[in-house]
């Protein structure tokens, strides 16, 4: 690789979206991640922690579980709801007796799910093939319902409201036990239940309490943090047990044996390890495969384990947030509320500094798929969940003044869109429908009579939703991927040939624009080299994907980002969160001894990887021309600015 200008973006800074609540199905090893907008992340943790897909519901998310593959959440507006995961869409709402509904469990041997109320309603629902029924309503208690669990045999159910627990036999629908808390007022706010049926309750006081559900008694209480206490979960053995709340400390208490006087055995719940993953708040806890995930008020995911200690922190970043216009020097910034377009200075026109060209708002109800922008700049593209909508950018005459103007007349097969991707000349507009399962390619018109090139059925190719998408130069190749690591090629608007199909699902790919190999990395961060035109592996991608460097594949982050070097044909260029990597294909053209440098040696194919660390949430990286490059990053500061007052704190030595 050699010497570029580098364009560091460091302004982009995209709305911090708090973590409400998480659950796992450890069949799928898919988390459900809750957020602040009422958007739900199912993250796929089977290999590197990647977002898979993102649900938009109508109304908060207060409460998640999974049942057999299949995602509900509760909301305050009273319903619960079941989300297709195929068309990101709910597919119905249940509403619930009396007000809010707060927490949601699911027994999966019974197949039956409670919600807990505002009002203190438990309201029990079987889960059948094509929907929820009403089951029954158990009997009404004081106050709202924070929390809710079922015990391993499905006959009891345990909830947690103000100054107590109480223990609900599901086949009478009475309460059999209260337990209470104490004199003073007390939020239960979080409960975890063993198969021995010993409850586990986090509380206002920041007590970490143990109940016998058998006998209805306390067993033992802990001042586990200094304030509230608001997540409490278990292990997989259950013989771990993890709290934390608005005390952002992680502590862990442990069931260990020991001998009493009379040397009798007798198990005890002892503190041992505690993490800080967090600065502020911690709103929710899941134990996974001896990893332990935390989210909360600023937003990330928290991955630790111990031993060994290591704790990785994805932060609050939606995908596919940055589009370049390379040829326009333009950058398209996606967020929440509004789209951005930024033109980047050139360094051969001093009066033309870095500035915002345009803004486009969107309804306050819009939640925006994806975005993009044509190599020319002329073209703003984005999808709603209700339509995708395209704009013309262009350049007053008069004023000199950008002007943005929506086309009026799009075809009938402007569907919503779930990927955008321009050909390299601006002519040809790809995007994937997801509610008619199409591939369409647009000839874009600057007479704003657009018309319908291709539509293709991709119905027999993909068993998933496009989440990838990539167009060769001059509109040759259009390469399309799903989650299910389906890869199809289609040339002329017809299929020209299908990948062979790996375990696990590609997270980023590219089409070299000289040589046409097409470069794909997959959530385990292995890498191949597929040549379109020949149709198979290239010789470096076997011999690669033999003896891959342990510098490239034993990152934390998934690959985001791929590009080439237009200059020469031996190198790829991989970025994630902090990283880049360049992987050159012949090690003689790296002989600097100081560059960190792994020269690898595989008969006959030679490679070197050189590695560099200097970014910080590292969001897009891509060849701007020749001699330039633009990494966009997002100053994890920027996050910290965003918190409510109450959670900011000056660290020493910080003003």
């Amino acid at each position: 690789m050699g010497s570029f200008d580098v364009h560091r973006v460091n302004f982009f800074s995209p709305e911090l979206l708090s973590i409400q609540c998480m659950v796992i199905e450890s069949e799928t090893q898919k988390l459900a991640v809750g957020r602040s907008n009422a958007s739900i992340e199912v993250w796929d943790v089977s290999y590197k922690p990647h977002i898979d897909r993102v649900l938009i519901c109508d109304s908060s998310v207060e409460g998640l579980a999974w049942y057999n593959g299949r995602l509900f959440s509760c909301s305050a507006n009273g319903t619960v709801t079941e989300h297709d995961l195929h068309s990101l869409s709910p597919l119905y709402n249940k509403t619930v007796t009396s007000g809010s509904c707060w927490c949601i469990a699911i027994h999966k041997n019974s197949g039956r799910l409670a919600a807990g109320t505002q009002d203190g309603y438990i309201n029990i629902f079987e889960i059948t093939s094509d929907g929820l029924t009403y089951d029954r309503l158990m009997d009404k208690q004081e106050g709202k319902i924070n929390c809710i669990s079922w015990d391993s045999s499905g006959e009891w159910l345990v909830t947690g409201s103000i100054n107590a627990l109480r223990i609900y036999s599901r086949r009478s629908g009475h309460a059999l036990h209260k337990l209470p808390t104490g004199q003073t007022e007390t939020i239960v706010s979080s409960i975890a239940v063993t198969n021995d049926f010993t409850i586990i309750s986090a509380d206002s006081r920041g007590k970490l309490c143990f109940w016998d559900g058998n006998k209805g008694t306390n067993i033992a209480n802990y001042q586990a943090l200094k304030s509230i206490a608001l997540t409490v979960c278990l292990d997989e053995s259950q013989t771990k047990v993890y709290c934390s709340g608005v005390d952002p400390l992680i502590v862990c208490y442990e069931l260990i044996s020991m001998k009493s006087d009379m040397s009798l055995e007798c198990n005890k719940w002892v503190r041992s390890v505690q993490l800080v993953a967090h600065t502020v708040e911690v709103r929710s806890l899941v134990h996974f495969k001896g990893k332990l995930f935390s989210g909360g008020i600023d937003g990330y995911l928290s991955v630790s384990s111990y031993p060994p200690k290591h704790m990785v922190k994805y932060p609050p970043l939606m995908s596919s947030t940055i589009s370049l216009a390379s040829e326009a020097r333009y950058v398209l910034m996606l967020h929440l509320s509004h789209l951005d377009v930024w033109y980047l200075g050139d360094k051969h026109k001093y009066e033309n500094k870095l500035s915002k060209l345009v803004t486009i708002k969107y309804s306050k109800n819009d939640y925006v798929r994806c975005s993009a922008i044509s190599p020319d700049g002329t073209w703003v593209v984005y999808s709603t969940e209700e339509k995708l909508k395209i704009f013309s950018l262009i350049m007053d005459s008069a004023t000199c003044e950008p002007m943005i103007k929506k086309t009026g007349i799009q075809p009938v097969e402007c569907d919503v869109s779930t990927q955008l991707a321009f050909s390299s000349d601006s002519k040809y507009l790809w995007f994937a429908t997801k509610h008619e399962n199409t591939l369409v390619c647009l000839e874009m018109s600057h007479k704003f009579d657009l018309s319908t090139k291709y539509c293709i059925d991709t119905t027999p190719y993909f068993k998933d939703l496009i989440h990838l998408l990539e167009v060769s130069k001059w509109n040759k190749y259009v390469v399309a991927a799903d989650r299910k690591s389906n890869i199809v090629v289609f040339n002329e608007g017809k299929h020209y040939c299908t990948l062979p199909k790996y375990h696990c699902s590609p997270t980023s790919m590219k089409i070299h624009p000289t040589t046409e190999n097409l470069v794909i990395a997959y959530a385990n961060r292995n890498v191949v080299e597929y040549n379109l035109s020949r149709q198979e592996y290239t010789d470096f991608s076997e011999q690669l994907f033999l003896n891959p460097p342990s510098e490239l594949i034993n990152r934390s982050f998934p690959i985001n980002c791929i590009t080439f070097d237009a200059s020469r044909n031996d190198s790829i260029i991989f970025s994630d969160d902090n990283t880049i990597c360049v992987l050159t294909k012949d090690e003689n053209n790296s002989k600097d001894p100081e560059k960190k440098i792994k020269k690898l040696e595989s008969k006959p194919i030679k490679f070197s990887l050189k590695i560099i660390q200097n970014y910080e949430h590292l969001v897009f990286f891509d060849f701007l021309n020749r001699e330039e490059l633009v990494a966009v990053e997002v100053n994890p500061c920027s996050f910290v600015e965003k918190l409510p007052a109450v959670y900011k704190k000056k660290l020493f030595g910080m003003t």
